[in-house]
């Protein structure tokens, strides 16, 4: 039976020949195997490819018909010191940069100096890639020919080792360089040069924590990347640091120890599990005044106000808020000072925020820290949706939105916010683009908290035109995202989504809405999506 192309098949393809870098040989043996296997099937195998991808024409020659061959026959060709360095290569996720390279490379049998002739060597023999990024070059390996050098590298045993260690510690004194530039007026440049090399500052990270004593250099990563990993909705990495953190050895430096609990909830990635980030929250702020250290007691705080508020333990919130500013006020710092007042303003009762959100603004407009204005203009934007201020709600979302973006990265939350401006201002049609666009990012990026938002929002759309039966499955499956999260509903979310459902049981009766809620709470996450975007629900 021929291959069809569809919507499924059809993205898969195109995924294989991408992985498979566009491989002549590589290309014509997967083709092959589509005689035994499904395109599903072969994509998701891929990671085995010298295995898998075996057994070219008969009449080719030997190194013709396996993939590995191929590729092995080109490595003999190289001499001891390109071996030696195409090995050591593969330990970098995506690409790198020069600097990078004589770092985790030069050591042994080859001197840093010497890279720099040895890589370009690997480039016109076709085993490396060069590809200018923002003015330089940057480097990498086709993932064929890396994951050959890998499996090289892991016969090589204490050359292996220095490789990774090397590796780690490089983009550990990246992270560590650019921390102090992440709260000031350069900080969209040092995003995007930490955007660059995001895979490998993953890859670090997770190998650190796959090795005996690498708690510390985790806990590290974590303090030096909580603002990067936090305005770019690094879920990953952060539920990475939070299991760290459980760990026996995490105390040993009980400075450290804190700092890193504060980076895992401080910025609360994409707030997908609420008692977690309650839990680590409140350890950071017991032993922030074990030690007695005034400003990582006054950021400890601060978080720990956020989580009180995402549960509505409000009084709590309150407190610790305004402890956390007046820690902040002693120390004279802008930065701590704007985090501070914004983690308060957040929390406090609706008419106490306003001057808290312009002091809070002030200084980060004397800091230039857009990552925080960012923060603090969505939170003044919903406050003020919630009284009823829909221009002052517009003028502090847009201004969210051009902050993040600023920063090279989407608002989804103040997006989504935007929306019920939007909806308030009866552009139906604006709103639901608005909340659309939020879910499709969202499923690309697993956030569950913008996602429930959105849905929560399209539910209401729904309830505006009539559609009860939607309205209540879309509430349903919000329910659900929002149980996931360990989230409670705000008051002003709470007032909207039961005025809804009040409204959906007067039209069609309390057991209809029922029912409906009932289906919209049993979808799956794909199928809450599915459902938002107006689709046939996918398959559980």
């Amino acid at each position: 039976m021929g291959l069809v192309l569809d919507e499924e098949t059809g993205p898969l393809m195109v995924s294989i020949c991408t992985r498979l870098d566009g491989l002549p040989l590589a290309i014509e043996l997967a083709a092959a195997r589509l005689r035994s296997l499904s395109v599903g099937a072969l994509h998701d195998r891929l990671d085995q490819r010298f295995r898998l991808l075996t057994g070219g024409s008969r009449t080719a020659l030997g190194r013709q018909q396996t993939l590995e061959a191929t590729v092995d026959w080109s490595y003999s060709l190289l001499n001891d010191a390109e071996q030696q360095l195409l090995r050591r290569l593969s330990v970098f996720a995506g690409s790198f940069d020069l600097d990078a390279a004589e770092a985790v490379c030069g050591f042994g049998d080859i001197e840093a100096l010497e890279v720099t002739g040895l890589l370009g060597s690997l480039v016109d023999k076709s085993l490396a890639v060069a590809e200018p990024m923002g003015g330089a070059l940057r480097y990498r390996l086709l993932e064929t020919i890396r994951q050959f050098a890998a499996e090289r590298l892991a016969e090589a045993g204490e050359e292996q080792a220095a490789a990774v260690a090397a590796h780690c510690a490089h983009y550990l004194s990246v992270a560590e360089t650019a921390a102090p530039h992440l709260t000031g007026p350069d900080q969209g440049a040092w995003f995007t040069r930490l955007d660059a090399d995001q895979a490998n500052l993953r890859r670090a990270a997770e190998r650190a924590a796959g090795r005996p004593g690498g708690t510390a250099q985790v806990l590290r990563f974590g303090v030096a990347l909580e603002r990067y990993w936090g305005l770019r909705r690094r879920d990953d990495e952060t539920v990475l640091l939070a299991g760290v953190l459980r760990r026996p050895d995490a105390a040993a430096d009980p400075a450290l120890f804190a700092a890193a609990l504060v980076a895992a909830t401080y910025r609360t990635g994409n707030m997908s599990d609420l008692p977690t980030i309650l839990q680590l929250a409140q350890q950071a702020d017991l032993v922030a005044r074990s030690l007695g250290d005034n400003r990582l007691l006054a950021r400890a705080c601060a978080a720990l106000c956020f989580a009180y508020g995402g549960v509505a333990e409000w009084e709590r919130a309150w407190q610790l808020g305004e402890e956390s500013v007046a820690r902040a006020r002693e120390l004279g710092d802008d930065v701590l000072l704007g985090e501070s007042l914004g983690a308060y303003a957040s929390n406090v009762r609706p008419e106490e925020t306003g001057p808290l959100f312009a002091e809070a603004l002030a200084c980060t407009e004397r800091t230039g820290d857009l990552g925080t204005a960012a923060t603090i203009h969505n939170n003044a934007g919903f406050l003020a949706l919630s009284v009823g201020d829909i221009p002052g709600a517009r003028a502090h979302l847009e201004a969210a939105i051009r902050a993040a973006e600023a920063l090279g990265f989407p608002h989804l939350i103040a997006l989504g916010n935007l929306a019920e401006v939007l909806r308030a201002e009866h552009d139906l049609d604006g709103a639901r683009s608005a909340l659309e666009d939020v879910v499709r990012r969202s499923r690309r990026t697993g956030d569950k908290y913008a996602l429930a938002g959105a849905i929560l929002g399209l539910g209401c759309l729904a309830a505006d035109l009539g559609d009860w039966h939607r309205a209540a499955m879309l509430y349903g499956a919000e329910h659900t995202l929002v149980d996931q999260i360990g989230y409670r509903w705000n008051p002003f979310d709470a007032r909207r989504r039961q005025e809804s459902l009040d409204q959906a049981r007067a039209a069609i009766g309390d057991k209809q809405v029922q029912q409906a809620y009932a289906r919209g709470k049993a979808l799956s996450f794909d199928q809450a999506i599915d459902l938002a975007l107006g689709e046939s629900l996918s398959a559980t």
